[in-house]
Parts: C-alpha cells; structure tokens; sequence
C-alpha cells in the first residue's frame, strides 16, 4: 500500500529504529516517537492512518494511550506490541478498542499483513460513511417514489434490515439494485461495519475465487508473498453484495454455498478454516429460474440465496417518478459542474416523459449528467438531453413482436395519461376517447390503479 503513514510508538531505541526500517523496507510512511505523550501530540497535528504502540512504557502506557485516542475520537486503528504479555493484557488492549495484539519478537510477514486489513478496513468505514451520507440525501428521491409498486418494495426492504435473512434482488441493469442493498445494509443493525459490493461480472474465472475467499502467499503464480484477505472475511459484521451472482462458475457456487452452511471460510492455499459473520445480498438481471432449469446455476444455492425475493421495476413502469430523478440529478450535477441551472424545459420534460430508458436510472443520470455540461442557459432544454424519436423507437421496440411492442406502448400511454390527469378516471376516458369501463378494465389488467384508486374510482 502506498503513502500509508504509520506512528510507531516505542521507548526501546534499539527495537525502534530497526523495527521502522523494517517497515520502510515495505513501502511504508514511519514515523518514530519515543512516548505516548508525544504521540498525541503528533497526532493532534498530523494525519496517520495506523498507529503501532509498545504497552510498557514511562510516563503513560500503552493501554492508557489507547483509551485517550478512542476518548477522543482519533478515527486511526491502533496495533499493540509487548515483550512481556499475557493473555489478560491482550484481552484488555482488545476490549479499549486496539485492532490486534502482538508479542515481541514480531513475525514480519503477519504484522503487515495486519496493517493491510487494518488500513483496508479503516478506508471501507470511510467509503461507508461517505455513501451512508449520499443514502440520507437519495432516500428524499430515490426511495420516496410515487409508484406503487416501489413503495411497496421500500417497505418491504426496511422490515428486511431488521433481520440477517439472505436476499434476492432481481431486477434490469440500471434499476437500482446496489443501491437498494445499501439501503436495506445501512437501515440494519450490522450499519456499523462494512458493506462491501463485488460484480460477479467483473472478474475472469480465475481470479473471482481468489477475490472471495482470499488467498495465503505463494499459493498460486502471480500470488502476493503475503497473501490478500477475501472480501467474505473483509465484510465481517456486515454485508456481502454479490452483484450478477449468476455469472458465477459452478465450482465457485458450491465454495460459496459451504460458506453459506458452515458459516466459515478457506482461504486458496490455506489449511485453517476462518470462521465468518456477514448478511449476503445478492442480485442480478438473470432469470435464476431458467439458469437453475438449463443446470447453469445450482438449485440448492439458488434456494440460500433467495430467503427473500426483491424485483425491481424498469424506470419505464414507474414514470410517475422520472421527472422527480431527473431534478434530483439535475440538482447533483449544477453543484458539481458549479452551473446556475435550476429547471428544465417544458419540453425537455415531456421528452424524458416519453422515452422508454432501456438503461433504466443509470442512464437517465448519464443523460442528465452530459446536459448539464452542454447546457448554456439557466434552464435545460430539450435538445441538450441528446434523446430522440429514431432512438426512441430502436430501443423500444428491440427484439419485440408487433404484439408484444403494442402491449408496451398501451400500457405505458395508459400509464403516462392516467397520471396526467390527476389520476381521475372519467377525465381520462374524456381526454382519449375511450369507453370509462373499458379503460377501467385496462388500467386494472396492467396494475396501474393503486389500492386507493380502486376504492375511489369505482
């Protein structure tokens, strides 16, 4: 790891300075101070991320300077060093919140291997805090949604966070699915510790292994010396997202399905199992049934994985919410771009009204991301958001039937339409020329009346 910058604290010269060039030897920052007092003071003016400190030392020990550092409030992980301990002491330096404890003399090899999870534990608290504070401000947009459907799902997802039940999340690319895993990890007890989230995807066969269970050094070619810890023993006391989880082999998915049972892990290479704790949130934009039918894709994981079932709808059927995210980007990207943009277009808002989003959310935030940058005036126009009709219709109507392509286009004028007119029936039967029962029946057919429109509306 580069520039990570280590506080060594150690009264005994000798071990001090040889220990600090051990350390620089690896690509590490050190800095050496001889006391516990100096250290704070170093610490009330500099940036560390790791602090190595002897227990016995003049002046304040090690165990007191470990207090002082949580009583304060110092985000900095701290590894205890002694010559002279005992299991009591190890236990005590634990419980003030010291990350580990080790003898001296110490074994190179496993101290840096320490201060890799230490300082990659320290940095997935800090991305969590920051993405928790970028939750707080979507729950106003994304998760306060107009359609039925979503609120239902919203629902759902928070009485999920109270329990460590295994998730399912199904749904289009682009329709929010990490995000929706977040919301149900940071509504839950396990908020405190990390979320990690690993595409499936990403990673070629022989390495996805390797990136979940971790590896001990030399057990492959290519292999850190020191080995790597998985991302199934980083997420520890929290949560594991494993997006496009169908993209995994078949001798990965029965690694993955032990864990499940078992409840621990083996690192590639390793002989000791580790035992784990996390909550798994799973998704993908795969018919799992269809891949478990074909014997791509095992039946007894499927059914681990899928305690509960989420699925997520296209941006398309919930377009009574489109206008709302649109804002929310807009507003996102004016304060990055430092524009004075503060609304769209009547027409720009019918546009994004009338496209289909094939890409879902991901795209509309792409969309809206590169308007702001061509926008010149104080509000977005149509022709900034760069969608139109040709594409439109390509995306669509692609790999549809006529009937398929003209089942789409109803339900979503109906949908359009019905919104429009403020939810109120006989205005809309008016508006379009249709019979009242008749587009009664085609609003009930394609879900799109809500519990509250069914009672009012009959």
């Amino acid at each position: 790891m580069k520039n990570v910058r280590i506080l060594l604290v150690e009264d005994d010269a000798d071990f001090g300075d040889s220990f600090a060039i051990i350390l620089k030897r690896k690509g590490y920052l050190v800095v050496l101070v001889p006391s516990a007092v100096k250290a704070l003071e170093r610490l009330a003016e500099e940036r560390f991320d790791l602090v190595i400190s002897d227990v016995v030392m003049p002046q304040m020990n090690g165990l007191e300077f470990v207090k002082i550092i949580k009583e304060q409030g110092m985000d900095v992980p701290v590894i205890m060093l002694s010559g002279y301990g005992n299991v009591k002491e190890a236990v005590e330096a634990m419980k003030i919140g010291a990350y580990n404890y080790f003898l001296k003399p110490v074994n190179q090899d496993e101290i840096c291997l320490t201060i890799e999870k230490a300082i990659e534990l320290k940095n997935l608290k800090w991305e969590n805090e920051f993405l928790r504070g970028e939750l707080q401000d979507l729950k106003g947009n994304m998760f306060l949604s107009n359609n039925d459907v979503m609120k239902s799902i919203i629902h759902e997802a928070e009485i999920l966070a109270q329990s460590d039940v295994n998730v399912l999340i199904m749904g289009e690319s682009g329709t929010g699915k990490e995000l929706l895993a977040r919301f149900i990890h940071d509504s839950s007890r396990r908020s405190s510790c990390p979320f990690l989230a690993i595409n499936c995807q990403a990673y070629v066969d022989t390495l996805i292994e390797s990136e979940l269970f971790g590896y001990k050094g030399g057990s492959f070619t290519g292999a850190k010396s020191k080995g790597k810890p998985g991302k199934l023993e980083l997420a520890n006391g929290g949560t594991l997202f494993l997006d496009e989880i169908g993209e995994l082999e078949t001798a990965t998915q029965v690694k993955l399905l032990r864990v499940l049972e078992n409840r621990e892990i083996e690192p590639v290479g390793g002989l000791k199992p580790i035992p784990v704790n996390f909550r798994l949130i799973s998704a993908t934009n795969q018919d799992l049934e269809k891949c478990v039918h074909e014997k791509v894709f095992r039946e007894d994981l499927f059914y681990r994985i899928n305690t509960v079932m989420l699925t997520l709808p296209p941006l398309r059927e919930r377009r009574e919410d489109i206008i709302g995210l649109a804002r929310y980007f807009l507003k996102i990207f004016t304060a990055e771009q430092k524009k004075s943009i503060t609304k769209f277009s009547l027409a720009a808002e019918q546009s994004l009204l009338n496209y289909a989003w094939p890409g879902n959310i991901r795209e509309l935030k792409n969309v809206i991301e590169g308007a702001v940058a061509l926008a010149k005036g104080y509000k977005l126009e149509e022709a900034d958001l760069r969608i139109n009709c040709k594409q439109q219709c390509q995306h669509y109507c692609a790999g549809l039937s006529f009937a398929h392509a003209k089942r789409r286009f109803e339900k979503d004028f109906l949908q359009y339409s019905f919104h429009q007119a403020g939810g109120n029936i006989s205005l809309l039967a008016r508006t379009i020329g249709v019979d009242r029962k008749q587009l009664y029946k085609k609003l009930t057919e394609y879900n799109i009346l809500g519990k509250a429109d069914l009672a009012e509306n009959k």
